[in-house]
């Protein structure tokens, strides 16, 4: 059982890499050109105007809005002057960023949205806090409790079909990719004590739900599971009370940090501020601020309404028991 957080002093994943997934390559794309046209000197503006494109179209790019356009890519490697190992990163990151994202092939037609960019970076991250409401963790959940968790938002006689088969696959996947790395990120799972006690399936699967998270928070050294307990105060804000919230950090050399705030439906993505000169010379954003309040609400969470990883498992305990 880890009870201390380690060190935060890992590289960055190679997003370069074969293993990279095809969000973080086009959020890497998007800084890499950013930074070399700040580097250079030039604005948007003048990027766009000297490879014959729209403003939108190069502020798209660098914000990975979509995906990029090799022709774009190319006009801008040449009005940059790139040459060298400068110009073949950026190609590299190219090629990844116009592949599929590892769940549209198999899984497309049951992925929701807004929860796309989510699965295409969290594999990618060094360390991972998440808070949860409602439910156990997507990525702790076992296979027979998601399964009880996805009928209920589908018809009856979808219960046997392809869709249902392939929503529980697709997370049984998702965990595989995240915890099945030869070094997993460090993660952090808080959730609310009441998912302990919410029944979302017969006992055998409540059971084996609440066995499983048993096992994590003795055996696994890279995960630590809290629960948030309900005699405490936190702040009574709708993130903290909505679906579910997540940081993810990337490393020394990654991606900037990111706050993912699910809601109803829907979700949204908070990137740490920008640090680039051309940034620093705004106005500090409105929607920045959101990553740092939902970052603060995390540790206030964390820090004030938390059970300790000991006492965590003490309520495991006392939760099997309970289905037993």
């Amino acid at each position: 059982m880890s009870t201390d957080p380690i060190p935060i002093n890992r590289l960055a994943r190679r997003i370069a890499g074969p293993d990279a997934t095809k969000t973080a390559a086009m959020l890497m794309l998007g800084l890499t050109v950013r930074d070399l046209r700040v580097a250079a000197g030039i604005t948007q503006k003048e990027l766009a105007k000297g490879i014959l494109v729209s403003n939108s179209t190069i502020s798209r790019l660098e914000s990975a809005e979509v995906p990029p356009e090799a022709r774009t890519v190319e006009a801008v490697i040449k009005f940059l002057g790139l040459t060298g190992p400068e110009r073949d990163e950026v190609r590299v990151l190219l090629g990844r960023a116009t592949e599929p994202e590892w769940f549209q092939h198999q899984y497309s037609d049951v992925t929701p949205k807004y929860l796309r960019r989510l699965l295409g970076l969290e594999s990618m991250a060094i360390h991972l806090t998440t808070y949860d409401v409602r439910l156990v963790a997507g990525l702790l959940q076992t296979p027979e409790y998601s399964g009880c968790v996805i009928r209920t938002g589908l018809h009856v006689s979808e219960w046997d079909g392809e869709e249902m088969a392939s929503r529980v696959s697709l997370r049984g996947e998702r965990q595989e990719r995240v915890f099945g790395q030869a070094e997993p990120p460090r993660c952090i799972f808080l959730m609310d004590e009441s998912v302990l006690m919410r029944r979302v399936g017969p006992n055998e699967v409540m059971r084996g739900q609440m066995q499983h998270l048993l096992s994590i928070a003795r055996f696994n050294p890279f995960i630590t599971i809290r629960f948030v307990l309900l005699d405490r105060m936190i702040a009574g804000n709708e993130a903290s009370m909505a679906g579910g919230m997540a940081h993810l950090q990337f490393g020394h050399g990654g991606l900037p940090d990111l706050v993912y705030v699910e809601g109803y439906g829907k979700a949204d993505y908070h990137k740490a501020p920008e640090s680039s000169p051309e940034e620093r010379r705004k106005p500090w954003p409105t929607k920045e601020n959101d990553f740092e309040r939902h970052l603060q609400l995390l540790l206030r969470i964390s820090g004030e309404a938390c059970a300790s990883p000991v006492e965590s498992i003490g309520m495991l305990e006392e939760a099997v028991a309970r289905f037993t």
